[in-house]
């Protein structure tokens, strides 16, 4: 079933309409899991001290006081609460650790926490309500491109999926991690490039603003989530791919690219001089995704399947590690160490390092759940309509540019999927609207009837 209306595009029409569905739905969504957070769990339970949630606790408690960007878990008033809460459980037992400036973490995530620790003083609560804001605006923007493609019903059921379903939203809303802020700044920057492609420019200076702001969000991006440096290329054929559909010369869309790398440049050349200036070395990123590079490239990863494993606990820096150091030292010697060997690695075995390339994509999206397994069946099915529609193929990009940014570091079993949930979910709307107008039921495709499909 094909019609020529098939080809309207996303238009983004952010009127007043807009604007206040998509607001109802952000606060309707808000409220839901700022109720739920505290009915199930208590906002204001310390995390984990098993993984990251405790870094970044610590930074944005240390920024807050004026002492930089560093963790200290060693501080009074900053272990009060695990202490108290470890007397109910010792998931809460916080180890004693000296105070180190942080090269592995990015700050945006921190930095947003010291605000509220400004604010209200020592908290859980005010991070995880902050995070589910993230999750709530993410979803928002969902309906209101998915009530633009395929109408409100299909808005109401891509709200179901991605709040009641996707048990990853209700998560990440509540970890603090930077995935929840990382899946908004991801949000904003599809909807850009979707809003990109049908916008008209009123000068040829218009252009060129746009482009440096979409550049300036996209580094952003990067400071929420260091990973997302190795979106840059993709991120650029992308974008120079559409200026080129939008009819500009093969000239001024790399002009604009230009313009986009000059406003990613701009935004995190203050951290990259930083990470130097402390390192020592020219590690612009920090020292994480190069202490983790034989967790990417190396026997222990490809013994796993692709997934990660932790190399502190195998002795890997045992050799490099002393306890004359200091932690940056330390962490600068990890980053050496594995960078060296990671390399050596692949010279050796360059067969099982382009393996592990699908290995890791594989193992990132398997479902490790029923709720995961429905929203990659719907999303799979929905790859074909999407294929055929300028927004489905915008979505299918940057999934498909971050599938090779986890190629190239390491698979978590599906962590690194949640900041592309927006485009993934918009993609399984494209799914469930393909199957709604297969079936032989008229009644069903009116729900649709609206937004055809091509492919159908």
């Amino acid at each position: 079933m094909v019609d020529d209306r098939s080809e309207r595009p996303f238009r983004m029409r952010f009127g007043q309409s807009n604007w206040l569905f998509g607001g109802a739905f952000f606060v309707l969504m808000w409220a839901t899991l700022i109720a739920y957070y505290q009915y199930k769990f208590d906002l204001n339970i310390p995390p984990s001290t098993s993984g990251d949630e405790v870094d970044y606790d610590s930074l944005g408690w240390e920024l807050a006081h004026g002492r930089g960007f560093r963790v200290d878990l060693n501080d009074p008033e900053f272990r009060a609460p695990y202490d108290l809460a470890a007397q109910a459980s010792e998931r809460f037992r916080l180890p004693q650790r000296e105070s180190e400036i942080s090269t592995t973490r990015p700050p945006f995530y921190p930095w947003a926490i010291s605000y509220i620790n400004r604010l209200i003083g020592r908290q859980f609560s005010g991070t995880r309500i902050m995070d589910a804001a993230f999750v709530a605006a993410t979803g928002a923007l969902l309906a209101v491109c998915v009530r633009q493609d395929f109408g409100m019903t299909a808005a109401w059921l891509s709200v179901i999926l991605f709040l009641g379903v996707d048990v990853r939203t209700r998560l990440y809303g509540r970890a603090i991690l930077t995935e929840a802020m990382a899946m908004f700044f991801v949000s904003l920057i599809c909807v850009a490039i979707l809003k990109l492609r049908f916008h008209r420019f009123r000068s040829r200076f218009d252009d060129i603003l746009f482009s440096v702001a979409l550049g300036l969000l996209i580094g952003f991006a990067v400071l929420v989530r260091t990973l997302m440096i190795l979106w840059l290329p993709g991120i650029c054929l992308l974008l120079f791919l559409t200026w080129k559909r939008l009819g500009f010369s093969v000239k001024r869309s790399a002009l604009l690219v230009v313009g986009t790398m000059s406003g990613i440049l701009l935004a995190i050349l203050p951290w990259s001089v930083r990470n130097i200036a402390v390192t020592g070395e020219w590690m612009p990123m920090g020292t994480q995704g190069l202490v983790q590079l034989s967790a990417s490239f190396g026997d222990e990863v490809w013994e796993s399947g692709g997934v990660w494993r932790n190399l502190e606990h195998s002795g890997f820096f045992d050799d490099v590690v002393h306890d004359d150091q200091t932690p940056v030292e330390r962490e600068v010697a990890k980053a050496k160490w594995s960078r060296t060997h990671a390399k050596e690695w692949i010279f050796r075995h360059p067969g099982r390092a382009i393996t592990l390339v699908p290995m890791k994509i594989y193992e990132e999206f398997r479902p490790r759940n029923r709720t995961e397994g429905i929203i990659l069946c719907l999303f799979l099915i929905g790859i074909w309509p999407a294929l055929w529609s300028p927004s489905g193929r915008v979505c299918l990009a940057l999934i498909a540019i971050n599938a090779f940014a986890i190629g190239v570091t390491w698979s978590v079993e599906g962590r690194f999927l949640v900041p592309v949930l927006l485009p993934m979910h918009y993609v399984a709307m494209m799914g469930v609207v393909w199957i709604a107008l297969m079936l032989p039921f008229s009644a069903v495709q009116k729900v649709f009837a609206q937004n055809q499909i091509r492919g159908v």
